[in-house]
């Protein structure tokens, strides 16, 4: 099977993947403020897009679109990441019930779609030439996402979980860390135990990390596959 088959079947699977597992969870507007839900609708969009690319077989992809793809890539691997690293380990179902609730949705948006966008973009985006200024876009997407929170959560004073300020626990800056606190005995479903500020840091670091090891490998072998 030609690669471009393959990564055409495997950008259906994984918007599939995206649409099924959000359907399990969209019940309420709320949807559309958690970071899991944004990143999988970005990176479905941009799927979509190359999907059309590939079935008019293209011959000339603009690297804007490329450069938004990375964007919506690096989106979609902190869900992967935070998820099984951070969200997944302290929820209240366990590890594994994390990824089977909602009829295996979550496995799908968590799991699944972001697997599949990043093979997908490391081994099929070949025509993409990939500049070292290239990695400060990969944090536009999680400095848009905090601002959006903060202003949900103070200007139309929206909470999440009854008295939650941010839809997650490393982000809820109205735990007793708040911002710049730290305690690791509060660790639990509402916060980590690290002040927001913090967690923000880190999480920017993850995103250039992720971002520069992306276009590294996307500079040092055109085709991976």
């Amino acid at each position: 099977m030609k690669k471009s088959k393959i990564s055409l079947i495997m950008k259906i699977i994984a918007v599939v993947a995206s649409l099924y597992g959000m359907l399990q969870s969209l019940d309420h507007w709320m949807f559309f403020t958690y970071f899991t839900n944004l990143s999988n609708i970005f990176i479905d969009i941009v799927l979509v897009i190359f999907i059309i690319y590939d079935l008019k077989k293209a011959k000339y992809i603009p690297q804007g679109m490329y450069l938004i793809k990375f964007m919506a890539t690096i989106s979609i691997t902190l869900t992967f990441f935070v998820y099984m690293l951070l969200l997944a380990p302290t929820n209240s179902q366990g590890f594994i019930g994390a990824y089977l609730n909602n009829g295996a949705g979550s496995l799908c948006v968590h799991f699944i779609t972001p697997v599949l966008a990043i093979i997908d973009f490391l081994l099929f985006s070949e025509h993409y030439r990939p500049d070292e200024k290239h990695v400060y876009y990969s944090v536009v997407p999680p400095l848009v996402y905090v601002g959006y929170v903060i202003v949900l959560g103070n200007v139309f004073h929206i909470r999440w979980y009854k008295d939650m300020l941010a839809p997650y626990n490393f982000l809820n800056y109205g735990a007793p860390t708040g911002w710049f606190g730290f305690d690791l005995s509060l660790l639990g479903s509402k916060t980590l135990g690290i002040g927001t500020f913090y967690m923000i840091v880190v999480l920017l670091i993850i995103f250039i990390g992720l971002g520069t090891l992306f276009l590294k490998l996307k500079r040092t072998k055109k085709d991976l596959y």
